[in-house]
């Protein structure tokens, strides 16, 4: 490995394989990407194998960071640790965002970021095999995408009753969830092909592993960045038990929701105050680090299960019901899901129905645990404290109770288990909650007039020169999407502001 690059890519996630593989399409760019992580060759069937998806949570593929609920239970948040990060543990669901989200971007002074900008990026990355001749998809990108069922295809029972269901409510047919204004009854576009998960180390990294200016260092966890007269002089990262200094003319953290401000935080970079708690010289000091958090919160309802005996994969994940909370809102804000029949605790079968609020209000934060780079930081996600967040998953929470307690769906689904009734549908959904493992925000994007921006608009850290950060931590305001494909596109347009400024 040499001493010193033009590019050095801090992370293999998502967005960082992206980010790699643009980059290094430049012969001439001499690229390294350090991920902290596994780089298995050939994969493992848990990994690969979406039929697997059950298994990835208890494998060492997956890290769990304690993170409390308000009422002083605890949940875990989640971050994938092999290359492809999230891509490589996740449900494989491919959700765009939407153009309410995009402009709310850019309103927020990030013009760039419009989603008018943003569209020829994601038709950039997109292989659509349901909508290729489509002038909002792409055919021909690295990502291959496509719906398992759609509306015009044959349905299970359980299926056609939920579909008649939700349409007989007022939800509109929506074919495609990944247009610019979905809602309604959306069938689910995945990045499965053959069965085979398309990770973003498959789609991106795989292809660009033999070019000569491309060197990939797995588990390579970067401790800190050195920094001078507002520059990054050096990344640190520990290799086969020993710490190594290499030099890339420019730096670009792709390490996550968690570790970007993490490493930011450990070189000296982030609040005075933070700083000073943990006994960490502040290099350079930007508020915002670590600020700004924000996950989907997903609340589960459960149901007894139908008179009608169905295989317990009748339903899976084919389908989401994108509704709005509110009518007067712009875009669609929770997913409800309804999920296949699992035997209960006395072996009847249970059903059950998430309602995943795809915004939020409140903020959390992401903490220091210690000096220490091996340990985690600490999550405090903060969700369902504003008044707003719990109102809107009790309106889920009252579209399900209706959906499904109807008599065109008493075949599958019975009479509520837990929440019992609506009296105990706020302590249920504040007290039980997990997420959609969709952390952002924790170097937020905005101007330099914000003292809570981390990053300008082309992604470069406000006040250093040669560092930029480009994965799902830039987010100003999280996506109502499966975060996994924003964070590519980030991994895409950092690779284009990065090579501009060459």
């Amino acid at each position: 490995m040499h001493q010193s690059y033009d590019v050095i890519v801090v992370g293999g996630g998502s967005a960082g394989c992206a980010a790699a593989a643009r980059l290094s399409q430049d012969a001439g760019c001499r690229v390294l990407l350090l991920e902290a992580g596994p780089d298995p060759s050939p994969l493992p069937d848990v990994v690969a194998l979406t039929s697997m998806q059950h298994q990835l949570h208890e494998s060492p593929y997956v890290l769990h960071y304690p993170t409390p609920r308000p009422d002083g239970s605890e949940m875990s948040s989640l971050s994938g640790r092999i290359m492809g990060g999230g891509s490589s543990v996740n449900q494989a669901s491919v959700v765009r965002p939407p153009r309410a989200d995009m402009d709310l971007w850019a309103a927020l002074g990030n013009d760039a970021w419009s989603y008018d900008a943003v569209l020829p990026v994601m038709r950039r990355i997109e292989a659509d095999q349901d909508y290729p001749d489509s002038p909002f998809h792409g055919a021909d990108g690295p990502l291959y995408v496509k719906r398992p069922w759609t509306l015009d295809m044959p349905a299970s029972e359980p299926l056609a009753a939920l579909v008649e269901r939700a349409l007989g409510m007022g939800l509109p047919a929506c074919p495609d969830i990944n247009g610019p204004e979905p809602l309604g009854v959306c069938p689910s576009p995945y990045s499965i092909k053959e069965g085979q998960r398309q990770s973003s180390t498959v789609a991106y990294l795989d292809p660009a592993r033999g070019r000569a200016n491309l060197t990939v260092v797995a588990e390579a966890p970067v401790h800190r960045l050195t920094l001078e007269g507002g520059r990054v002089t050096g990344v640190v990262h520990a290799k086969n038990g020993r710490e190594h200094v290499v030099a890339g003319d420019r730096v670009v953290l792709c390490a996550g929701v968690f570790h970007s401000p993490q490493i930011l935080q450990l070189s000296g970079v982030g609040p005075e105050a933070e700083l000073r708690r943990i006994g960490i010289p502040t290099a350079h000091a930007l508020e915002g680090v670590g600020g700004n958090y924000q996950d989907h919160p997903v609340v589960q309802m459960t149901f007894a299960g139908g008179l009608s005996r169905q295989p317990f994969d009748w339903m899976a994940t084919r389908l989401k019901l994108l509704v709005k909370s509110d009518p007067g809102l712009a875009a669609g804000d929770l997913h409800l899901m309804l999920g296949p029949p699992q035997p209960g605790p006395d072996g009847a079968p249970l059903v059950s129905m998430t309602v995943r609020l795809l915004q939020q209000r409140n903020r959390g934060r992401v903490r220091l645990a210690s000096d220490d780079p091996r340990a985690l930081p600490h999550v405090d996600a903060r969700l369902l404290l504003d008044p707003g967040d719990v109102a809107a998953v009790r309106a889920g929470m009252g579209f399900v109770h209706e959906l499904t307690q109807h008599p065109s769906l008493a075949p599958f689904v019975g009479a509520p288990v837990e929440p019992t009734s609506p009296v105990a549908w706020t302590q249920h959904a504040v007290g039980t909650y997990d997420t959609y493992h969709h952390g952002v925000g924790t170097c937020m994007m905005g101007q330099g007039s914000d003292p809570l921006a981390v990053v300008d608009q082309h992604l470069r850290v406000h006040g250093i020169e040669n560092l930029w950060v480009g994965d799902a931590s830039i987010m100003p305001t999280i996506t109502r999407a499966s975060t996994n494909f924003t964070a590519v596109i980030i991994g895409e347009r950092v690779a284009e502001f990065v090579e501009a400024a060459a």
